[in-house]
């Protein structure tokens, strides 16, 4: 079952990266938010493993219960201009790594989908 939060946090391991449209038509990402998305910080590279992805969501241990977790689908390149002028501040990351990194930091109800206000692709969990 796909979430629907009224409010969504905004954690990311990108320093000054330019925060992405929230999923789910929530207007803006808000501070106190009652869920939270994750936006994954790819470093210079161009490929995000696992074990990368597993280190950026936060455990579901240190949530409370039932919070739900959302892993966007773009991760933030460091770049240099010309790299984000020609659009490559942004390295895409599989659905599938995405969701087995939640599993593997204890979220449950794993899933994924399109969300239609973004046309992103997420991955969510909630805490258990």
């Amino acid at each position: 079952m796909r979430p629907l939060p009224a409010t969504l946090r905004l954690a990311t391991a990108g320093p000054g990266s330019q925060p992405p449209r929230p999923p789910f038509g929530v207007r803006e990402w808000s501070a106190e938010g009652e869920a939270i998305g994750v936006l994954l910080d790819a470093g210079r590279g161009d490929r995000l493993d696992l074990r990368q992805v597993i280190d950026q969501v936060p455990s579901a241990s240190s949530l409370p219960s039932r919070t739900p977790m959302v892993v966007l689908d773009a991760a933030v390149r460091r770049a240099g201009a010309l790299r984000r002028l020609f659009g490559g501040g942004t390295v895409r990351v599989a659905r599938a790594t995405r969701c087995t990194a939640l599993i593997a930091r204890g979220y449950v109800d794993v899933g994924g989908g399109i969300d239609e206000p973004t046309g992103s692709d997420l991955a969510w969990g909630w805490s258990p």
